[in-house]
């Protein structure tokens, strides 16, 4: 027998299996490592690649690799979703900051917008 979900609790599936379907259809192939880093930085605006990849115990050419398809250009030169900027850290020009574009922002407002 299959344990049901509570009703307070369907509902909060219910929004995370809606985040999920936004994230589907802007790339039906995005692997949950980038969704994962997209919806870091939507909480993290402003942090660095080094404090995501230490916060998501993932390794640098994982958390390089997702941040590129998430941004403008992919790693492989193709154009990348453009959910995500990298901006030069003014206090240390090795460091990137995490933001999210003007895509990704409307792409988070969609989502919660699902929830209203």
């Amino acid at each position: 027998m299959n344990p049901t979900l509570q009703s307070s609790d369907r509902k909060q599936f219910r929004a995370i299996f809606q985040v999920m379907q936004a994230l589907r259809e802007l790339d039906a192939d995005m692997p949950m490592n980038q969704a994962v880093c997209f919806a870091w930085i939507a909480l993290n605006e402003g942090r660095t690649q080094v404090e995501l990849r230490q916060d998501l115990d993932m390794a640098s050419s994982t958390s390089s690799r997702n941040l590129a398809a998430l941004s403008k250009v992919h790693r492989l030169g193709k154009p990348g979703l453009d959910m995500i900027e990298w901006v030069e850290n003014p206090k240390d020009r090795r460091a990137k900051l995490l933001y999210l574009s003007n895509e990704g922002k409307h792409l988070v407002s969609k989502m919660l917008a699902r929830f209203g």
